[in-house]
């Protein structure tokens, strides 16, 4: 059995599991939508769901936030690391 060398995460939006350092991680606390502060619970999105605006729309949904916030969100997060 091989060894597993990076950790795997599972994106929200399309169910995909990737290597950790390639999803984009968010938290939702509070009503809000924010990048992750390094305590709490958290979420992974990778950048093609992050760059779908069907996906957008389905999230957006989900977390009861609008789409132009999300957007900057996610844009923000993935210009920064």
């Amino acid at each position: 059995m091989p060894v597993k060398k990076y950790p795997i995460r599972m994106c929200i939006a399309c169910r995909n599991r990737e290597p950790q350092h390639t999803l984009i991680r968010i938290q939702f606390e509070s009503g809000q939508v924010m990048p992750y502060r390094g305590f709490g619970r958290s979420s992974y999105i990778c950048r093609s769901c992050s760059q779908d605006s069907k996906r957008i729309k389905q999230l957006s949904k989900r977390f009861r936030i609008q789409e132009d916030v999300l957007v900057k969100l996610l844009k923000e997060c993935t210009t920064d690391g």
